[in-house]
């Protein structure tokens, strides 16, 4: 059983999950905001691994993933499916796998253009 405060529909085409509060700025179910994080750290990774500097703001939405994952993960346990538990933790890890790369190598952050 899934229990949630939501605000609205995810807008994704096609899909009706709901929002919960915690999203409601990015307008996106649980699923799609896993989907998206783990899109970005992606690309971080890749940048990581190219040795070329990483996006400051795309660090900081690294960061707020993270936050979001262990509130998320916090809560009691019928708030999100054990799918998305799994997958929550293992966004937790990537990120901090990331932030292991970033300190022990020479990648820099950078402020956009």
């Amino acid at each position: 059983m899934r229990v949630s405060a939501s605000i609205r529909n995810c807008r994704v085409q096609g899909c009706a999950g709901d929002v919960p509060a915690p999203l409601s700025l990015e307008l996106l179910c649980v699923d799609h905001y896993i989907e998206q994080a783990f899109s970005r750290l992606q690309d971080a990774l890749e940048l990581c691994q190219q040795c070329r500097a990483v996006d400051a703001h795309a660090l900081d939405w690294l960061l707020g993933d993270a936050d979001f994952a262990v509130q998320a993960l916090a809560q009691d346990g019928r708030s999100h499916t054990s799918a998305q538990r799994d997958k929550l933790l293992e966004l937790l890890l990537n990120l901090s796998n990331l932030h292991e790369y970033l300190r022990h190598h020479s990648v820099t952050a950078r402020l956009a253009d």
